[in-house]
């Protein structure tokens, strides 16, 4: 319920906040919206670089440093029969593991899905 409440929020702000551009902009004219829009750009790039440096740093952290060795699933080997088999967990439930490593040569490209998939090129 949380969620609705919150993109109907979202939603009325964006309404709210392109009525006031429309008349911000039947009032001063392009020329002097035109200057406004480059600076508030400036300072939407500007958050952008920000947020994506950020996510490096937080992705860099998530992932043990850059190690050579690959993550391991932070699923737990638990349940009836359980497996670990070296990063590969099975909780033995019924639950199948697939693993795919494929490789391509040249131009070639690689597919892969762990379920139903439609490629259409």
């Amino acid at each position: 319920m949380r969620g609705r409440v919150l993109v109907w929020a979202g939603a009325g702000i964006a309404v709210a906040a392109l009525a006031g551009l429309g008349v911000y902009l039947s009032r001063v004219g392009l020329d002097e919206a035109d200057k406004l829009a480059s600076v508030i750009g400036l300072f939407v790039a500007v958050a952008g670089l920000g947020v994506a440096v950020y996510g490096v740093v937080a992705g860099r952290k998530g992932s043990g440093g850059g190690t050579a060795e690959p993550d391991r699933p932070g699923v737990p080997a638990s349940g009836e029969r359980p497996v670990d088999g070296g990063g590969i967990v099975s909780t033995g439930d019924g639950a199948r593991n697939i693993q795919m490593r494929a490789e391509a040569s040249g131009s070639g490209r690689v597919y892969q899905a762990g379920g139903d998939q439609t490629i259409n090129e």
